[in-house]
């Protein structure tokens, strides 16, 4: 009881600090879009590919060692703080030197200086690794709410003041290190943990392949769910990614902190549940995350889809629509994106992530070679690739999850069902309406109509089709 109530008072703290976070960076973000231009997203974009690429292992893994280990020693949390120091260092200098031949590479010579000043979060990050370890592994979560609230506001405001200002790309780029520097100050205040380190990999015996196969899970991911941008970069231009990538920023921009919140906590909780209740309380745990979370992301998700271009018109200004065809299908396909963010905690937390690696290398063989597919017919052509070839994905991996826990796939399906149903039966309720009734030209009141008959529409089909999953998330929220 001691570990659920730990368990479900991290979720409570980290969600109240994401969500009132982002009800201030989501205003922001939607007003920055419209302020600035495809362009200075496309180079961003490019950019990050190559940033975000490294931040997934910048800690080799051993992030999760820390985590995970029943026995942690003091010479261990020494060793894995100088790795991260000689990891971090080594990847500051490989991007500011690779710079300008990346910036070749793309043919965007803008991206160099913005790669360049990108590089310096990898001296931030070197202090992060070992407060926000020590954090997770405690499961205290309501001492870094107060980090992540007061880091999302940051970070947002600097990107729009930026903006205002007239500093095109530079808002994004400076907004992005703020929010590092912010929230390493954070982590390191709240949670003082930082040792002398040691560059011995003597005490690191043992953990090594654990934190090898954590870092070849993460950069596989990253290879498959990125690589419609570098090969869009490549291929397409900065002003075609730049569509691209605010469609698909904002087909996830209200499910992904849900996301960033499942990353946060289940892994711990994944872990110690398995070494204090075993294997059996694991797969219960996976299909209650799995009902909760489909029944917020299919109408979420589809709703978007649905009205994506009433939303863009209304939130992003004309100038964006193209973008609009392209959010249809990213939005589509997002559940299933989501509901796989479960996959790899849990198999880390029951020891087995040679198997998540397994999973991600077969994405990364099949997503990228979609894209390269997808990318002839231009942008458009990516989204379809995620709307065509992720779904096989999804099923091909959680057959694999199933197995490691001894879980029938048809049962683990089954959560989602209901929730994916009713979405549907919403999602052609609201496109029908918008195509066979005259609704007002003004693009708030379109938008608002959409909205309430969505929501109408898949209340009554959820409520019918699965009340006792509704009551079980009403009573998750009151407790």
């Amino acid at each position: 009881m001691e570990l659920r109530h730990k368990v479900m008072s991290a979720l409570r703290w980290t969600a109240a600090a994401r969500t009132l976070g982002q009800l201030v960076s989501w205003f922001i973000t939607i007003y920055v879009i419209r302020l600035l231009s495809p362009v200075d997203y496309g180079l961003m974009a490019m950019a990050m590919v190559v940033i975000s690429m490294l931040v997934l292992v910048n800690t080799l893994g051993l992030d999760a060692v820390l985590v995970q280990e029943k026995h942690l020693t003091e010479a261990l949390r020494r060793a894995v703080f100088g790795q991260v120091i000689l990891v971090n260092s080594l990847f500051f200098a490989l991007v500011f030197l690779a710079a300008e031949p990346l910036a070749r590479f793309y043919g965007e010579p803008a991206v160099a200086p913005v790669l360049q000043v990108l590089a310096f979060q990898f001296l931030l990050l070197i202090f992060e690794t070992l407060p926000q370890s020590q954090l997770e592994r405690e499961l205290a979560f309501s001492r870094r709410a107060v980090v992540d609230l007061t880091t999302a506001i940051a970070g947002s405001v600097t990107t729009l003041l930026l903006a205002l200002y007239g500093q095109e790309v530079w808002a994004l780029v400076w907004g992005t290190l703020l929010t590092n520097l912010t929230r390493m100050i954070g982590l390191n205040l709240i949670c003082r943990n930082l040792v002398r380190p040691s560059f011995s990999l003597a005490p690191l015996r043992g953990h090594l392949g654990f934190g090898g196969f954590v870092s070849a899970d993460r950069s596989l991911w990253y290879l498959y769910t990125e690589a419609d941008k570098f090969i869009g970069g490549k291929l397409l231009g900065s002003v075609s990614l730049g569509y691209y990538a605010v469609a698909n920023q904002i087909a996830a921009l209200p499910l992904s902190k849900i996301s960033g919140l499942l990353n946060a906590i289940a892994f711990p909780a994944f872990s110690q549940t398995h070494l204090a209740q075993g294997q059996a309380k694991v797969r219960d745990y996976l299909l209650t995350s799995t009902r909760l979370l489909a029944i917020a992301a299919f109408p979420v998700c589809f709703g978007i889809a649905a009205t994506a271009e009433a939303l863009i018109a209304c939130l992003l200004g004309e100038k964006w629509l193209p973008a609009a065809p392209l959010l249809v299908l990213l939005s589509a396909v997002l559940p299933l994106r989501l509901l796989s963010n479960v996959f790899p905690p849990l198999l880390w937390g029951i020891g087995r992530p040679r198997t998540s690696a397994g999973n991600f290398l077969l994405a990364a063989v099949l997503m990228p070679a979609a894209f390269l597919l997808g990318a002839q017919f231009g942008a458009l052509g990516l989204a379809y690739a995620w709307l065509l070839a992720y779904p096989v994905v999804f099923l091909l991996n959680a057959a694999r999850v199933c197995r490691a826990i001894d879980l029938g796939l048809g049962r683990y399906l089954a959560t989602l069902l209901p929730a994916a149903l009713s979405a549907a039966l919403m999602g052609l309720a609201v496109t029908g309406l918008d195509r066979l009734l005259d609704l007002p030209q003004d693009g708030w009141s379109t938008l608002a109509i959409l909205v309430a008959a969505g929501v109408v529409t898949y209340g009554v089909a959820i409520l019918l089709l699965a009340k006792a999953h509704v009551a079980e998330l009403f009573a998750l929220v009151r407790a």
